[in-house]
Parts: structure tokens; sequence; C-alpha cells
């Protein structure tokens, strides 16, 4: 990952071009079950915290379809693809799984089909399985994604707990930023960090 710096104001700004997230760390994060342990999940990389349930793709609706995003089969999309005849319900999951998508996961302890494991496998997109259901499971990850992929900066100053308050002192070198926090510390308030905040 590459590195930005910035100076503003007193302030040193690191930003991340690539903010990312392993997808090995959601699979162990969220103890997902991997249907597909063959293929290398620590080489997927996820980049938006979001999701999708692919229910318009599955019906062949392809247009604007966000597959950066984790796909996620839950019950609704599961009973369409099992109303359909074995043909029909193949392509469909051909058009999905090669759309190269970071991963498709199956909600409420649902099995896919060995057909369906093998095409994963053609197309290196791994199948991971919960026991959660879809809407908790989507909350969950979404929540967590979007702590991962949150923008971090990184400013020179003094953060100090004042009665459950955090209080920031910033400014130039030398102006006493340390000192003003020393005589906070004093008066029975907590430092939380020095420099690098």
């Amino acid at each position: 990952m590459t590195e930005m710096h910035t100076r503003c104001a007193g302030m040193e700004k690191i930003m991340n071009e690539n903010e990312r997230v392993k997808l090995s760390k959601v699979i162990e994060k969220m103890q997902l079950e991997n249907l597909t342990p063959e293929i290398d999940a620590s080489g997927i990389w996820l980049h938006v915290p979001e999701v999708n349930r692919p229910a318009l793709q599955l019906t062949g609706f392809y247009d604007q379809f966000d597959n950066d995003r984790i796909q996620i089969i839950g019950n609704v999309e599961f009973s369409y693809l099992s109303s359909l005849q074995g043909n029909e319900r193949y392509e469909r999951y051909v058009q999905l799984l090669s759309s190269n998508i970071p991963c498709l996961v199956f909600c409420r302890d649902l099995m896919p089909e060995e057909d369906v494991i093998r095409l994963a496998q053609k197309y290196q997109i791994p199948i991971l399985r919960t026991n959660q259901s879809t809407s908790s499971f989507m909350a969950e990850v979404i929540r967590w994604l979007k702590v991962q992929l949150a923008p971090c900066i990184v400013i020179h100053g003094v953060l100090v707990d004042v009665y459950g308050e955090g209080v920031l002192i910033t400014g130039e070198s030398g102006i006493g930023k340390s000192e003003a926090a020393l005589e906070l510390i004093k008066r029975g308030h907590r430092l939380v960090t020095d420099d690098a905040v």
C-alpha cells in the first residue's frame, strides 16, 4: 500500500490510497465456513464496506451490478434458484460467478449444490456459509467493514480526556501543547495520547 503525506495547519495527514481488507480477515472475523478451502482468500481484497443480494442479477439483469461487493444468498434468492430447472439454474450461477465477484456467502446454513462448488473452483470465487439470518449477517459485516475501511488521519497534537470529552490540543511545535496537557492531568483528567493522535 502506498501512503500519501500532506501537511496543513500544523497537522500531518496520512492516507492510504488503497483502503482495503483481505477476504480471509472477513472469513475469520465473521466465523464463516469456507466451502472452497483450496481457493486462496488471502489474495482477495475488499474495497467497499457494502454487500449485495443479487436478486435482480439472478434473473439476468446485470446493468449497474456492483461486482466488487460481497454477494449474499439468503432464503429468497435460494428459493428462487431452487424453483428453476437444472440448466437454467446452472446458467444463472455461471453468470454470477463469472462476474469477478470477491465471494458468495450462503446464509441460514443453506448448502449450495456440488455443481456450484465446482463452478466456484473454476472461476476461483470462494463460497462461504454462515448460520446467521441474512439480515443479521448483512448488518454485522457492513458495520465491521465500515470500521475497517474508515479513512484515518494522524494529527500532531495531544489528546486528553476532560470530563469524558476528548480534547485535542494542536499547534506549532514548541508552543506548549504538552505543558497544557500536563496541567489538565494534574487536575485529574486523563492523557489519551501524545504527539501522534
